[in-house]
């Protein structure tokens, strides 16, 4: 959300009372989770972090999580009780994302932006904070609304129902259930996100690439050594399964479980019994 250590509405001390807005630095996946790990080792004394458990962006921060600090190679390792080195991050388990954001991805995020952009309030990015681009923030809402689903629950839900009856039953005057749930959602979104951070956050997902710098997704996580549970939707189109079942195979010691849904990429939240039981027996398996 908005809501964050630091983001594109925070002032910007450099120039009194103004914020950040458009100007906000852009920001990796990977600059998110080593700020991260600093605070939790340097500022809050953690020791060590038992399980990262993270969905779709909160999943592709697992991921760099692993990279970043489940090896004994890296940075953030630590000496156990016995004085051997031992990863800083024990175990994750990342859930409906991949080992990068694909062309698939990065062009539904483009589509959400470029709604915003046609806002005439965007102006280039110089928002007015007073007057934002919200109808463009809306629609941009919708369009991720209808890729975290499915067509066949969409049509369980909506069919080609009417909101009120109308006469012809199409054409502009027709209210269909579907249309009114999406100006919905876009209405609700607006009192959690602004525009301008809605576009950085959008392009830092943009950003998630665990092997860059790296030597490629291969390497990268070749000597993450640590268990890795990796869940996956089945009905997922936004993320779909066979990334999930790639990115098992890319941790030396993972493991890869299925969600079956008809949510679609929201079954990561809707199905709490099955993600909940995955990651019980996944953390008693590996105590």
């Amino acid at each position: 959300s908005s809501s964050s250590s630091s983001s594109s509405s925070s002032v910007d001390a450099e120039v009194a009372a103004e914020t950040y807005g458009i100007d906000f630095p852009d920001v990796s996946v990977q600059d998110t989770v080593r700020l991260q790990l600093h605070l939790l080792r340097d500022h809050l004394g953690v020791s060590s972090i038992k399980c990262v458990v993270g969905g779709s962006f909160g999943g592709m921060q697992a991921v760099e999580y692993a990279a970043q600090a489940g090896s004994i190679s890296s940075p953030f390792a630590v000496d156990d009780e016995h004085g051997r080195a031992s990863p800083y991050v024990r175990s994750v388990c990342p859930i409906a994302c991949g080992a990068a954001h694909t062309a698939w991805q990065i062009a539904i995020s483009e589509c959400q932006r470029q709604a915003i952009y046609a806002d005439p309030k965007w102006r280039g990015g110089d928002v007015d904070p007073s007057d934002p681009p919200l109808a463009g923030l809306s629609v941009a809402r919708q369009v991720g609304m209808v890729s975290y689903r499915t067509a066949k629950g969409y049509q369980e839900k909506f069919g080609r129902m009417l909101k009120e009856p109308t006469n012809p039953p199409y054409g502009s005057k027709a209210r269909w259930q579907v249309k009114s749930y999406l100006e919905y959602q876009g209405y609700k979104f607006l009192s959690r996100f602004d525009p301008v951070t809605y576009v950085k956050l959008t392009e830092q997902m943009d950003t998630h690439d665990v092997g860059r710098n790296r030597g490629g997704k291969e390497r990268a996580l070749s000597d993450v050594k640590i268990p890795a549970l990796v869940l996956g939707i089945d009905s997922d189109v936004l993320y779909p399964l066979h990334e999930q079942e790639e990115l098992a195979r890319l941790f030396p010691n993972g493991e890869l479980g299925v969600i079956s849904s008809e949510a679609g990429h929201d079954g990561f939240l809707l199905e709490q019994e099955q993600v909940g039981n995955y990651i019980a027996g996944f953390l008693e398996a590996h105590y």
